[in-house]
């Protein structure tokens, strides 16, 4: 009697949070990178880098066979040669799922080195269900928002995650978020794209949706972060955060800047220009 009442808790917990979730939230995967080359042949898989030495990096760290799609994705995005780009493809025939190495655990070499000299990253990612849609998540709220923004404006389906999604992508250890500080001081992270399987497939069949979400994101990126950073930049709370890493969390200039960055969402920006005027305007506020 109490297995069957541990299922049925099991599967309430399941269909209450696990909303979006990845094919493989629940697969331990490998723990480390050392531990999946030690286990699979060096040619079921390979690692792809483009290093531009770009400020902004955009990784798919379930390529190929693993998440159908998110190499797609990010290929496309290399294509417009602004960014660093890093895949890590499957390459079996079948069961590239064994392959699955979780965000939290990524620390393939190339990729942390990568990751660590960029100022800003995007990891894409696979979720599952058929219906086309995007759930956003990561450290980096502001940038989230901002491709979230772009996305809808298109027409696409985007929710934003949080805990306790397990795709939220919030935590320290997710590799998206082991980007450089900001301003050398603040901890902004990185944001993880999760592209359900129905619209991954629609990327591999239809070039013009593929093209038409990578630009949504590459003018997000290009085009409006870096007016945002700007503004970013003039706010007083992130000038003076003077505390770095685990620290850094305790500094109450830095729950200032959060606070700031809360305040900026909360309005509620409809259109992209909206949040770069919200937090223009929250900068001149801050001076």
């Amino acid at each position: 009697m109490k297995k069957v009442v541990s299922k049925m808790l099991a599967l309430v917990v399941l269909f209450t949070f696990g909303l979006g979730l990845s094919a493989y939230a629940f697969t331990r995967g490998y723990g480390s990178f050392a531990e999946l080359s030690a286990s699979e042949e060096p040619a079921d898989y390979t690692v792809k880098t483009n290093d531009m030495g770009s400020d902004t990096t955009i990784l798919a760290l379930h390529g190929g066979g693993i998440e159908r799609g998110t190499s797609e994705l990010v290929e496309t995005l290399d294509g417009n040669g602004k960014y660093n780009t890093y895949l890590f493809e499957g390459l079996k025939a079948t069961d590239n799922g064994s392959l699955f190495l979780r965000a939290i655990n990524f620390d393939e070499p190339t990729a942390v080195s990568l990751v660590q000299k960029s100022d800003y990253t995007v990891s894409v990612i696979g979720a599952a269900g058929d219906e086309e849609i995007t759930y956003i998540g990561g450290q980096n709220k502001i940038l989230a928002e901002l491709i979230r923004l772009h996305l809808i404006s298109q027409g696409y389906n985007v929710r934003t995650l949080s805990i306790p999604d397990r795709i939220a992508g919030i935590m320290d250890s997710n590799i998206v978020n082991k980007n450089k500080l900001f301003m050398d001081s603040y901890q902004i992270g990185g944001v993880q794209i999760a592209v359900s399987k129905g619209l991954r497939d629609k990327f591999v069949t239809d070039s013009s949706t593929l093209n038409s979400y990578s630009d949504c994101i590459d003018k997000a990126l290009s085009e409006s972060w870096p007016v945002i950073v700007s503004n970013l930049q003039k706010i007083k709370a992130a000038k003076s955060v003077i505390n770095n890493g685990f620290f850094s969390k305790l500094d109450p200039k830095k729950r200032n800047f959060d606070k700031k960055v809360k305040q900026i969402l909360d309005k509620g920006a409809k259109t992209p220009k909206d949040l770069i005027n919200n937090v223009n305007t929250t900068a001149k506020n801050s001076n």
